[in-house]
């Protein structure tokens, strides 16, 4: 029944969600989905009218006081499971079942209004005090979250249902106690015995195994409870401990079966003691019906609960077993090694990894301390620090060089940490540990790369700085040579002589220049002076004088202040500003314009020369050293130019790049971070 309702509603909700094609299809959408939760509404309000009349069947004390009020159990198990939009619904079908009685309508629907509050009450009970999570029954917890939902919920029923019964003269208010007493333990009996039944059927996700076993010890118990509770025994008033008889049929039943046996069971057991107390036969009946009514709901409360705790008892037991295994496998299946000690380091437990990265098994080494791991590379105040940091209930972490078994090394990278009892005491110490041995080989190796890399680019550097100084000197030998042949012999030489000279001359001047581009190219990643904020007002119109470019140059606004190396911004924009001089078109004067915008952390400073141009295909190239793609005689150069920019540019946290058609210009633009930030600001 429940888990029909459970369905339908889970139908419902996933048609809700559906899209259909056309405005045509989601109206029919919608009206099928109301038209299902007024249906399922209806089918709701029938069953409670069907239980209710079904729980009159079995009442006593004036015919109106049933000992077990199921519909309590439905509704309660109604609204757990579809939540309160279900509560119109019993409300109706209480309404409906109270008022064919024969009471007014003012009486049926206080009665309705009460139940309907005492349900409500209820799933707010459970819901509160298992935080929200899904009701199971499977826990001891909601066991006992449940009592209490029974035994506070009813109260509220009891009082209206009563005080409405009274006020329409159905019953006299001198039994108002008597009828508010076992009219709240009617439906605290209901929502006890038949909400779990409910619930527990209702759980999807739950496969039932043994359900011949369990239908044969219904019928069982049934049989058991038929005898008990009849007067084939003959047994009296005072033998009315020979009840708990069935008891091992709910402890069966939890055991075997779970919650569902157990709920299934005692709901099985209490028919049979309800039908046989009412016509006044069995262990608990007496002369007054009242009394009957409390001594059997009391027991049916007791046998319940002993069979749900049960069941919820053995629950948790076999989830903390499945947990229990599921970590031991897991541990044991790891491929990082575990050792567990005892709070003064001895061992107790080591898993396969462990054994396959040292060698030693835990028969080897159980009682042991872990000093026979000990390589002599950790230095003592380490294991002191270790030491300190657990018996503090911390967690440590660091590495470890052990010794395997076979006299071999290992590096591990170690997790320490206390396991403490619900008291707080330490009762071992678990360590987890992951083989670094190849992590540190690769970072050794590393090391030894980078420091021979650093070794070379600085050999390097000196062996560029020595030759380009030390050529230099023949260099100038060799320009003064050549213009004191030219002074004094010029006269005696010919038109082809006076032409090698003047070779020879340019030559020098180039090599010269080369030898001076390089050195600064050199000498980029060891700047004179640290980076800082540089002002490209003052860059850029000293980088104009050293190149004597004069009025070709004209600069938009002021210029912004960026992160860089003061010396080498100079260089980089003399060098973008001798390109516009020597690139510019044939017989044109050069014009070369810069400026500069913001651009995310920083800015985008842009040089834009009017000159030959330059095919995309070699935009790359450009920054690569030497790389030129016009001869010495064409245009002077050294290829160094470009590249030096990059260089600087990266080093800066920059970027450089250039747009170019030809015969319509180029435009270089360099991205530079603003010198007024945080440079580890900006970097975050």
């Amino acid at each position: 029944m429940t888990l029909g309702i459970k369905l339908s509603f889970t139908g419902h909700a996933g048609s809700s969600r559906a899209t259909g094609t056309n405005r045509t299809d989601d109206d029919q959408s919608s009206r099928r989905g109301v038209a299902q939760r007024i249906g399922l509404h209806i089918c709701l309000a029938g069953l409670y009218f069907a239980a209710a009349k079904l729980g009159l069947a079995m009442a006593f004390v004036g015919g109106n006081v049933s000992a077990v009020w199921i519909p309590s159990g439905l509704a309660t198990a109604a609204l757990v499971i579809g939540g309160l939009r279900f509560a119109p619904a019993m409300w109706v079908g209480a309404f409906a079942a109270t008022f064919h009685t024969g009471v007014s309508v003012a009486v049926a629907a206080g009665i309705a209004t009460g139940n309907t509050a005492e349900y409500i009450l209820a799933w707010a009970v459970l819901r509160t005090g298992l935080s929200g999570r899904t009701v199971t029954l499977t826990r001891v917890p909601e066991i006992l979250v449940l009592a209490v939902a029974a035994a506070l919920a009813p109260s509220v029923a009891a009082l209206a249902g009563t005080a409405s019964l009274c006020l329409g003269g159905v019953a006299p208010w001198e039994a108002f106690a008597s009828i508010v007493t076992t009219y709240w333990l009617g439906d605290s009996a209901g929502i006890l015995m038949v909400a779990p039944f409910l619930i527990a059927w209702a759980r999807a996700s739950e496969r039932t195994r043994r359900l011949p076993e369990l239908a044969l010890a219904c019928i069982v118990a049934a049989g058991a409870s038929a005898v008990v509770f009849s007067d084939l025994l003959s047994l009296s008033a005072d033998d009315h401990v020979f009840a708990y008889a069935i008891f091992p049929f709910i402890i069966w039943g939890a055991l075997r079966h779970g919650v569902r046996g157990a709920a299934t069971i005692a709901l099985v057991v209490a028919v049979p003691a309800v039908v046989a107390t009412a016509q006044g036969l069995g262990l608990f009946a007496r002369p007054d019906q009242t009394e009957s009514l409390v001594l059997l709901q009391s027991f049916m409360t007791v046998t319940v609960l002993t069979g749900l705790i049960t069941a919820a008892a053995v629950s948790e037991r076999d989830e903390a077993a499945r947990q229990a295994r599921l970590l031991s496998h897991a541990v044991e299946q790891s491929a990082t090694s575990v050792m567990v000690t005892d709070p003064d380091g001895h061992l107790v437990y080591v898993n396969p990894a462990f054994t396959g990265l040292t060698g030693y098994a835990l028969e080897d080494v159980a009682g042991q301390t872990p000093r026979f791991l000990k390589s002599g590379h950790t230095p003592r105040e380490e294991y002191e620090a270790l030491w300190r940091a657990v018996k503090a209930g911390e967690t440590w972490r660091g590495e470890f060089l052990n010794r395997t078994s076979d006299g071999g090394t290992v590096w591990e990278a170690a997790t320490i940490s206390p396991v403490r009892e619900a008291d707080g005491h330490i009762s071992h110490l678990v360590a987890t540990k992951e083989d670094i041995t190849e992590r540190k080989r690769q970072e050794n190796d590393l090391r030894r790369a980078l420091t021979q890399h650093a070794r070379a680019k600085r050999e390097m550097e000196r062996i560029a700085y020595a030759v380009t100084h030390t050529l230099q000197e023949p260099l100038r030998a060799i320009g003064g040579f050549t213009q004191l042949l030219e002074r004094r012999y010029g006269d005696r030489l010919d038109e082809t002589g006076r032409g090698y000279l003047t070779h020879v001359r340019a030559g020098t001047a180039r090599m010269s220049r080369l030898f001076r581009d390089l050195m600064d190219y050199a000498l980029i990643d060891e700047p004179t002076a640290p980076d800082g904020p540089v002002d490209l007002n003052e860059t850029v119109a000293t980088a104009i004088g050293n190149s004597r470019a004069g009025g070709a140059v004209t600069v938009s606004g002021p210029l912004p202040v960026v992160r860089g190396h003061a010396g080498q911004m100079r260089m980089v924009f003399q060098h973008l500003i001798d390109n516009g001089m020597a690139y510019a078109k044939p017989g044109e004067p050069p014009d070369i314009h810069i400026e500069a915008r913001a651009e995310g952390a920083g800015w985008r400073v842009t040089v834009r020369d009017a000159g030959i141009g330059i095919n995309s295909t070699f935009h790359n190239k450009l920054f690569v050293l030497f790389s030129r793609l016009h001869t010495d005689d064409e245009i002077a150069g050294s290829g160094v130019g470009l590249a030096y920019c990059r260089r600087v540019l990266e080093r800066q946290g920059g970027r450089i790049w250039l747009d170019s058609v030809p015969g319509h210009g180029t435009s270089v633009h360099l991205w530079l971070p603003d010198g007024r930030t945080d440079p580890e600001a900006t970097s975050a």
